[in-house]
């Protein structure tokens, strides 16, 4: 299993290695890491769902013989690469598939195929993000994470449904502490989640001038979507 990478290197630094002459570690960790937000994007774009399961285990055979990665800009975002090559696949297996009447895809019907609206795009994202960020809270402080997995009702995968919130006293009841001392956990918690999804943000765009725009894009939609899940960087909203 490929290591995480350091702190000082990027989604592409990693992906570069795809196509060397041992990539098998550096696939297996780009799978690992990617395989949820694959499937997500593909059922947004209107895959059956008995299709996406398949369809996405196939993405990394197409990612692979296409060779997208040596010619993407590594200056610019890894998320918009990702997306775009999503969808070009999405094009690719609707083609090579047939419509659940033994028909072949035409035309029409790909050009019919819905493409993600930016808010959409954003969200999947974001989604990418926090189960990316949550597993490296985990590895570092793993009850930080059940914690706030348990306190906001976090999917355990990308795109996956809210689950049943449970509150602080009742988690403090579960684990054998006091309310308090709960409440002061998941303020660390949601601290140190805020300096994970920074360490995550910063491995995924290439050009570092687009660092400090990319992490407060992502911090809002976190903030839209999991309200006070991150803690404020020194009191800022």
């Amino acid at each position: 299993m490929a290591e995480e990478p350091s702190n000082d290197s990027t989604r592409w630094s990693v992906i570069a290695q795809l196509h060397d002459g041992r990539p098998s570690d550096s696939w297996d960790w780009f799978i690992r890491r990617y395989r949820g937000y694959v499937a997500a994007v593909l059922r947004h774009l209107g895959l059956r769902p008995d299709a996406v399961d398949a369809a996405a285990e196939e993405f990394w055979s197409y990612l692979y013989q296409s060779r997208a990665v040596e010619r993407a800009d590594r200056n610019g975002r890894f998320r918009s690469f990702l997306s775009g090559v999503v969808r070009n696949y999405a094009k690719s297996w609707r083609r090579e598939q047939d419509d659940g009447n033994a028909i072949a895809a035409t035309d029409s019907s790909l050009e019919a195929m819905p493409d993600l609206r930016q808010d959409v795009d954003l969200d999947l994202w974001v989604a990418q993000m926090l189960h990316l960020s949550l597993a490296r809270l985990g590895r570092e402080h793993a009850g930080d994470e059940q914690a706030l997995r348990a306190f906001y009702g976090l999917p355990t995968e990308v795109g996956g449904e809210t689950t049943i919130r449970v509150g602080a006293t009742t988690i403090a009841q579960q684990i054998g502490c006091k309310p308090n001392a709960m409440h002061q956990q998941l303020f660390r918690a949601r601290e140190r989640l805020r300096e994970c999804i920074e360490k995550e943000v910063a491995t995924t765009v290439g050009n570092s001038p687009d660092l400090r725009e990319e992490l407060l894009l992502l911090l809002g939609a976190v903030e839209r979507a999991r309200p006070g899940l991150v803690e404020p960087e020194n009191g800022s909203p």
